[in-house]
């Protein structure tokens, strides 16, 4: 017993926010970037300012719009050794990944050869800020063409030939069907012997259909193709006229051919940004956040375990159980979030998206106060969130308390015409039990329009029916 409470005194300690090991970290943050790094001050504002350049040259230049209001956290470690925890592949040096709706850049180190490895990172980031939908190709693609930027005089010059790359294609290029047709569940993208090569020959197409004689004047409208939803095959057909064969054959040449252009933005990587500001780091809140990108990757049972011993020696606070509860919701086995969220609904959780996701992912497995609470706690934060109102009418419904059922209905602000039948049947029904009369005779005339079944038209006929006493 001596032994078991001395173990479990010495494990607080260690866990206790004022205890862990992040003396040396610092945090800087510009308006659009949040760094957490263990390098020294020079090197994190010298990289946010270069971060900062980027994006406003995206935005400038290249018509992105982004919001202000997301800010990206990136945090940069000191070397391989304290990267190799969290990396999604043994060679990565730097990767992206989005943890509750919030963009991370986590990077081996601020070292300046490293660069165009940020680069690429931040690209994707951007993209996904932007909304913008690209096959795998393309956005991997583009995030090695970003990646070249370098100040030039008044500019940027972007698209120089990158050696590494160059050097995998002439030994070995994929079947460009492959390639175009990948996404991050094949198994092209998870080999690592196929991967660079992977790379390499989305770059060198992008490379080729944006700066090439032949195909860089329709370039533009070859990326409209896709913004529409054409697959990246029936793009190029269509807008180039060519097979997929030959356009492979035409990126053989091109890669042997020696002959390659760059480009130059308008813009400049030198322009004034907001000096960063040093911020204190927070020790629980760093691990918090380190955790839940370990849980992503290979290392997932270890991060599990230091959040559970986080969220144990940290009784009052909010942060270690939110964050055991999203590792676990988006886990193997999403039942083992109900514990932690049970907790974060005490401690007072404003986590509007967790607490829907527990409610709508997990009903089978909750109990009905739970369920009601998470989705009491979804609208009470966020009362636009009209999803977590019709599940609650329809909870409220079949508990026979319509007054309740009428009240989440009305707090709907967006109707989906998919949706609209079951709304204005379900409003004129529970309408009709509070005794409004007139409201239930009115939503069942809106859901007539919406009736198509030989079902809904039955069940529009019993409302009638009751309405008129028959």
């Amino acid at each position: 017993m001596l032994c078991r409470f001395l173990t479990a005194v010495i494990l607080s300690a260690l866990i206790t926010p004022n205890a862990l090991s992040f003396d040396h970290w610092i945090a800087l943050r510009t308006p659009h970037f949040e760094l957490l790094t263990e390098c020294g001050e020079k090197e994190g504002r010298d990289s946010l300012r270069l971060f900062e350049e980027v994006r406003a040259a995206f935005t400038d230049t290249l018509g992105l719009r982004l919001p202000n209001a997301r800010p990206v956290t990136i945090i940069a470690f000191l070397d391989e050794h304290g990267l190799a925890p969290y990396r999604p592949h043994p060679n990565a040096l730097a990767f992206t990944t989005s943890i509750r709706n919030h963009n991370y850049v986590v990077m081996q180190d601020l070292n300046p050869a490293h660069y165009p490895v940020a680069l690429h990172e931040l690209t994707h980031v951007l993209i996904d800020q932007a909304s913008i939908k690209l096959p795998l190709w393309l956005n991997e693609g583009f995030g090695e063409f970003y990646g070249t930027l370098i100040p030039s005089g008044k500019g940027i010059r972007v698209g120089r030939i990158i050696p590494e790359r160059m050097q995998v294609l002439q030994s070995a290029m994929l079947d460009l069907r492959e390639v175009l047709n990948a996404d991050k569940k094949s198994p092209l993208y998870r080999e690592a012997d196929r991967i660079g090569v992977f790379y390499a020959e989305s770059w060198a197409l992008l490379h080729m259909l944006k700066f090439s004689d032949s195909y860089g004047a329709r370039f533009e409208r070859f990326l409209d193709a896709v913004g529409t939803g054409q697959s990246s095959e029936a793009a190029l057909q269509a807008v180039y006229g060519k097979t997929v064969d030959q356009i492979f054959r035409d990126l053989v040449l091109y890669v042997r051919g020696g002959k390659f252009r760059e480009g130059v933005i308008k813009a400049r990587l030198n322009r004034a940004v907001p000096e960063p500001q040093l911020e204190k780091v927070n020790p629980l809140s760093l691990s918090c956040v380190l955790a839940s990108i370990e849980a992503q990757g290979p290392q997932r049972p270890l991060a599990i375990t230091t959040l559970k011993e986080l969220a144990g020696a940290n009784p009052t606070e909010l942060q270690p159980v939110e964050t055991l509860a999203w590792a676990e919701l988006s886990g193997p086995d999403p039942v083992q979030a109900i514990e932690p969220f049970r907790r974060a609904l005490e401690l007072g959780t404003r986590d509007a998206m967790l607490c829907f996701g527990i409610a709508a992912h997990l009903r089978a497995a909750i109990s009905d106060d739970i369920y009601v609470s998470a989705l009491r706690r979804t609208i009470e934060v966020d009362p636009a969130m009209d999803q977590a109102h019709e599940l609650l009418a329809a909870y409220a419904f079949d508990h026979h308390d319509f007054r309740e059922t009428v009240i989440q209905l009305r707090a709907i602000k967006k109707l989906e015409k998919s949706n609209a039948f079951t709304y204005y049947s379900m409003l004129a029904d529970a309408a009709f039990q509070t005794g409004d009369l007139s409201e239930a005779r009115s939503a069942r005339s809106r859901a007539e329009a919406y009736a198509s079944t030989t079902e809904q038209k039955r069940r529009l006929d019993e409302l009638r029916r009751r309405e008129d006493g028959k």
